[in-house]
């Protein structure tokens, strides 16, 4: 077993990530997460959208592979953090603001892999 298999944290089953694509993991050594798989690829990224702080594991992966809030539509990459459109309805006019104030504090990503049908923490 090498050292990286011996420090990975299983975090869930891609099985039980249901149509959203994503899930909250909360028992992790960085404590909640949003898990899945975007485009094939599993991610892990910090768990709260840095608009209203909504829980992004409770959102859902789109058509073009990002994370969309819950709450009012933020869309971030999965691979960077970065938030790539702001909030929208009523939070429309001030989405921009919201990007541009947003893109300072991303997401934190975390390594991860597919392996054996579940999403594994690496590290």
């Amino acid at each position: 077993m090498s050292t990286s298999e011996q420090s990975a944290v299983r975090l869930v089953d891609a099985g039980d990530l249901g149509a959203s694509q994503v899930a909250v993991v909360e028992e992790t050594p960085h404590g909640a997460l949003a898990v899945g798989i975007s485009a094939g690829k599993p991610f892990a990224v910090s768990n709260r959208c840095r608009h209203l702080f909504a829980s992004l594991g409770k959102g859902h992966v789109t058509d073009d592979g990002c994370l969309q809030c819950p709450w009012h539509a933020s869309l971030y990459d999965v691979e960077t953090g970065k938030m790539v459109r702001g909030p929208q309805g009523a939070f429309k006019p001030l989405a921009g603001a919201v990007k541009a104030t947003a893109g300072a504090c991303k997401l934190k990503t975390y390594p991860v892999e597919l392996r054996d049908g579940a999403i594994w923490l690496l590290g």
